[in-house]
């Protein structure tokens, strides 16, 4: 009887949820796996290195509309593209009359931020690195207050439009944009 009645609470409460959402992007690793996944946006800054070309190499920080602007090719739109993506843009677009074969790498020097708020010691925003995750965020943040509610911690994903609050635990990943909330425990 007992495990009836939990079994009907649970699917009470699986079914309050709502409709599934989008997974999050994936935990980011190693440098393949930012390559292939990371997606760049507003506040990343990446440095451009065109091998045997010094002119054609910068540093640029994507702006707040997600564009940069590069040498001869002008504004280009790199919002929620792979920095391979961007690399073979880069490269297509260098040989169509400036180059022979261009060779582009791209590498990120800071990261678009995080932001964590509530009960840390040092609430604010603070650069995304890969592999983060809330227990580290926390960490980065000074630690708890003696007042956090470490098991209650929610996140605004920051590719979420709708901005809606969920759990998530210690050791989840976190990504840039997010909004991390560490509420008041009542004892």
């Amino acid at each position: 009887m007992k495990r009836a009645l939990l079994l009907i609470a649970l699917s009470a409460a699986i079914l309050s949820l709502g409709p599934a959402q989008a997974d999050p992007p994936p935990q980011v690793r190693g440098d393949d796996d930012i390559r292939d996944q990371y997606r760049l946006g507003a506040g990343d800054k990446i440095a451009i290195l065109v091998n045997d070309e010094p002119d054609l190499s910068m540093e640029t920080k994507v702006r707040p509309n997600g564009k940069i602007s590069y040498s001869f090719l002008g504004e280009m739109d790199v919002t929620g593209l792979t920095i391979r993506q961007v690399e073979k843009l880069l490269a297509s677009r260098l040989a169509d009359g400036y180059l022979r074969n261009p060779v582009v790498n791209i590498s990120i020097q800071s990261y678009r931020m995080y932001y964590i708020n509530g009960e840390v010691a040092q609430a604010g925003g603070f650069p995304f690195q890969p592999g983060l995750t809330v227990r580290k965020a926390v960490t980065l943040a000074g630690g708890f207050t003696e007042r956090a509610a470490e098991n209650k911690i929610v996140v605004i994903r920051g590719g979420d439009p709708q901005h809606r609050e969920k759990p998530i635990g210690l050791d989840d990943p976190i990504f840039p944009d997010d909004i991390l909330t560490v509420p008041e425990g009542f004892w």
